[in-house]
């Protein structure tokens, strides 16, 4: 990293008195909690740039969740101010919004941000800013090793979306088995970022055959043809693409019209009604390997509340992503980034059989039980996010296929179907953007 971009909280403080901190970034002691000021939250999501389909909804979302918890009175009963930026979906931009966000704003815990090469280079500073990062869409494996202080005893980065290593279980699952491509040889192509290669290589490593060739892709570029003869050089029998839908819509159109043949496995990163529509023709008959969580009582009410926006890709976890942070708060009794990042795992799951279930929209609730010393188990909006002790959940996943273009799921793989199988070895730590 830059030292340009490594202004921290510690360094803009520096030299200021205790009473002088809370009351330049509004962070909270036990003094503070019972003074009322805003707590400053925010958010880093791709308004503009390569995601910005999504990236609106997921705002909304986030700001849905921040409305909920004020609606409810707000944690510690202090109402929740959002701060949002819009990270353009490239890295320096995210990093200057952030540093604002945190020397100026004041945040104390944000959502974002949605690709992994925008939220792997953020969470390499948000331990030394004492700042809560949560992404709803980062899925790079590298980022589970990620976000620690010093001596690793608190994580500063979570995310409510799954870890890719799963992915990668579910991609490498679709080549090897007969019944859906059954392939020899493999090639993987991928966005030239830690989302793409992070999980290219975790499905080519769960690939029982052999992998001709890795090879990565610049998202700047506008003619692929060379790209996809080095996928093709080895005459593969399945290839393995992980990418979004604005260069994937043009390396597909190239592949078709280059008559390279071959069976395409999709990954998560392409699932849009509008990808599919536009290519018909082309992904009919490719296979999808896509998280597919288990309903929650709270997802009919999420997408209600969210209307047209409701299937944004993403937009449940960032409503998730804020939601968990406003409870780790009311749990601890504190409005810090340190407070969230201790306590946001046991608000997501029950400590003891007394657990009590809260969803979307019940901070009333959850601030009921807390108060009793009951725990609270929030099943989300996108799942039941079961965080473990690196901050991330395990997902459900269904294996599809592209038919007429929408999707159909034809395997569900449950969720104990994972424990265990996400070991750190083989997990890339690559930070290239």
């Amino acid at each position: 990293m830059s030292e340009n971009y490594r202004t921290t909280r510690r360094v803009y403080l520096k030299g200021a008195t205790a009473a002088g901190v809370a009351g330049l970034t509004g962070l909270s002691t036990s003094a503070g909690a019972t003074q009322g000021g805003a707590i400053q939250m925010g958010s880093i999501l791709p308004i503009t740039g390569a995601l910005s389909a999504y990236g609106s909804g997921m705002q909304k979302a986030a700001n849905l969740a921040a409305q909920n918890v004020n609606d409810a009175g707000g944690p510690l009963g202090r109402q929740i101010n959002m701060n949002n930026a819009d990270s353009e979906t490239k890295p320096a931009r995210a990093i200057q919004k952030y540093n604002s966000l945190v020397n100026e704003a004041g945040i104390i815990g944000f959502v974002g941000a949605a690709s992994s090469g925008v939220s792997v280079p953020l969470a390499q500073n948000v331990a030394a800013d004492q700042v809560m990062q949560v992404s709803n869409a980062s899925t790079s494996p590298a980022l589970a090793q990620i976000g620690y202080n010093q001596d690793k005893s608190v994580k500063y980065f979570g995310r409510t979306a799954p870890n890719d290593g799963q992915q990668g279980i579910v991609m490498g699952r679709i080549m090897n088995e007969d019944k859906y491509i059954g392939a020899d040889k493999a090639a993987f192509l991928y966005v030239d970022n830690p989302y793409g290669q992070g999980l290219a290589e975790k499905a080519s490593a769960q690939f029982n055959g052999e992998t001709t060739a890795m090879v990565g892709y610049s998202k700047r570029s506008s003619d692929y043809t060379s790209t996809l003869d080095k996928v093709f050089n080895g005459n593969p029998d399945a290839v393995g693409f992980v990418g979004y839908p604005g260069n994937g819509r043009t390396i597909l159109k190239q592949w078709s019209n280059g008559g390279y043949g071959g069976e395409w496995v999709l990954s998560e990163g392409l699932n849009s009604k509008e990808f599919f529509n536009s290519l018909k023709s082309i992904t009919d008959g490719m296979y999808l390997a896509s998280p597919n969580p288990e309903q929650t009582q709270g997802a009919t009410k999420f997408e209600e509340m969210m209307g047209e926006q409701a299937g944004t890709l993403f937009a449940p976890h960032a409503y998730d992503a804020l939601f968990l942070q406003a409870l780790a708060i009311q749990a601890a009794g504190e409005a810090s980034g340190t407070a969230i990042a201790k306590n946001i795992r046991s608000v997501s799951r029950p400590e003891s059989d007394s657990g009590q279930v809260v969803t979307v929209d019940e901070f009333q609730k959850a601030k009921d039980l807390l108060g009793n010393g009951a725990d609270v188990n929030y099943q989300g909006a996108s799942s039941p996010v079961n965080l473990n002790e690196r901050l991330e959940p395990l997902n459900q996943f269904a294996i599809m296929q592209v038919q007429s273009g929408s999707t159909k799921v034809l395997e569900t793989i449950p969720r104990s179907f994972f424990e265990g199988k996400l070991s750190d070895s083989g997990q890339s730590t690559t930070t290239t953007t």
